[in-house]
């Protein structure tokens, strides 16, 4: 993986440093004397290369998603290269030449890996270096070499060590932002997030796909003969429950909120029925309260009874749901058919 970060916004930035940098470019190329060497091919040169990254921005503005992995190395050093060949095309050794390797540099540090920010660095320094020893005697250059190159290597450090540090501080927010603090387990949002992706992979492998929808039976009674504590004990071992009932890879769980809780699984019918049967055992094992063991109602659907839409499949399994707590609770409810049939009620031992 190339980038650190977003590939649209780093392509889009890309755009941004062709099309200002090649205005910039061919603007003065066609303004300021001698800034192309003095002579009309020096001038038209400059000016297709220009005019080359503004239209190379343009194309990246328009279509970031199509852009190749190797672009987003490739620009940056070639942005490097260019400098480096303008400037010494040009015999410009001047403070502003210099300030054009900052560009390039600035894109690496916040979009490129760590490493290949550091190889750009290397690569800006040696091209800065190149060009001012080949334009000014090694004594004059050296003072101006050194500075530079340190303030390149001041510039690439901090901004990837920020980044570094903004990027741990979105993770983290992410991770609150997806999980349930009670449980740990993913919340309704990420639910949302997996369901999606677990049909759409489910569409384009042509594999059965199945929720589960969770219910603990009678739990406001538990609040509210117990108190909110003991309720939070069952959910977390209910939670429990499922995370060991669950195969590692082949389903997700989440709290959807309150009592419920769901499983999306990567399986048949009969997979998923083996991971309700599961955690029904688990519960009736981990929980214990002074007037007996919480029990679960679970229904069941499958995108082989039902639309592949996270809607229509979550609606089945709600349909479901409903009717293992119409039939005692207790109980497992599968729907096998179309969404509008009358769910089956698996037999319990």
């Amino acid at each position: 993986m190339i980038l650190a970060r977003d590939r649209v916004a780093a392509t889009r930035a890309v755009a941004y440093f062709l099309m200002a940098g090649g205005a910039v470019v061919g603007t003065c190329a066609l303004l300021v004397p001698g800034f192309a060497g003095g002579t009309t091919a020096g001038v038209f040169a400059t000016v297709v290369t220009g005019g080359a990254m503004v239209l190379a921005g343009a194309c990246c503005r328009v279509l970031p998603e199509r852009v190749p992995e190797p672009f987003w190395v490739g620009v940056p050093m070639l942005g490097v290269l260019i400098i480096g060949g303008l400037n010494l095309a040009t015999e410009d050794v001047s403070v502003s030449a210099h300030l054009y390797y900052l560009w390039p540099l600035l894109y690496g540090a916040t979009f490129l890996r760590q490493d290949l920010a550091y190889l750009l660095l290397a690569a800006a320094s040696v091209s800065d270096a190149a060009v001012t020893f080949t334009l000014q005697p090694v004594k004059v250059g050296v003072t101006d070499v050194a500075a530079l190159v340190t303030a390149y290597c001041v510039l690439t450090v901090v901004v990837t060590k920020l980044r570094g540090r903004a990027d741990a501080l979105v993770a983290a927010l992410e991770q609150q932002a997806m999980s349930d603090p009670l449980t740990g387990l993913p919340n309704r949002r990420a639910f949302d997030r997996d369901l999606a992706a677990a049909l759409a992979d489910g569409r384009r492998t042509g594999a059965e796909r199945c929720l589960l929808i969770i219910d603990v039976d009678h739990f406001k009674t538990i609040n509210d003969t117990w108190g909110h504590a003991t309720g939070d004990k069952v959910l977390v071992q209910v939670a429990a429950a499922l995370r060991s009932a669950a195969p590692e890879g082949g389903a997700s769980v989440a709290r959807l909120g309150g009592d419920e809780f769901a499983v999306v699984v990567a399986g048949d019918t009969l997979a998923a029925q083996r991971i309700a049967a599961l955690a029904r055992a688990s519960v009736a094992d981990m929980t214990d309260l002074p007037d007996g063991l919480p029990t679960l109602s679970i229904g069941l659907a499958s995108t082989r009874a039902t639309a592949v839409e996270p809607e229509a499949l979550l609606a089945a399994a709600d349909r479901a749901l409903y009717d293992a707590k119409v039939r005692g609770r207790d109980r497992v409810s599968v729907v096998e058919t179309a969404p509008r049939r009358r769910p089956r009620t698996v037999p319990q031992p």
